[in-house]
């Protein structure tokens, strides 16, 4: 088994670059989930969600699947920014296809995903 590690403040950089339209976007952990706040341009607030891993893989094929604190509806809003290689939303789910995103990972499974005070941990399995 083989550790990922990827620190909140590395993420949100990656983010807030990537993502069209996000001024304000931070992870924190609460409880077991991770607490998300964003803010977007096309809304006069901004955001606070709780995100729950719902499953990780059993094959590379697999998606591993976030439930998102929030109505679909609003997932629906947001679709178009959060959406691209490797990521899909359905409902208030987010479903990620690693294998899709990084090449290094097609013959690896997302086993097991941690939240932690300051980091995501990935528990990478070879098949």
């Amino acid at each position: 088994m083989l550790k990922l590690e990827a620190n909140y403040s590395t993420i949100e950089k990656i983010v807030l670059k990537s993502t069209e339209g996000f001024s304000q976007f931070s992870l924190s952990k609460e409880d077991e989930n991770l607490k998300v706040k964003l803010k977007h341009g096309s809304f006069p607030f901004s955001l606070s969600v709780k995100v729950k891993v719902v499953s990780t893989q059993k094959t590379p094929d697999d998606p591993i699947i976030l439930k998102v604190g929030v109505p679909s509806f609003l997932m629906e809003m947001l679709k178009s920014r959060i959406e691209r290689e490797g990521v899909e939303v359905h409902g208030n789910e987010i479903h990620i296809y690693p294998k899709k995103i990084a090449r290094f990972l097609e013959d690896l499974i997302v086993s097991r995903l941690e939240f932690e005070d300051d980091k995501v941990v990935f528990h990478l399995e070879e098949v």
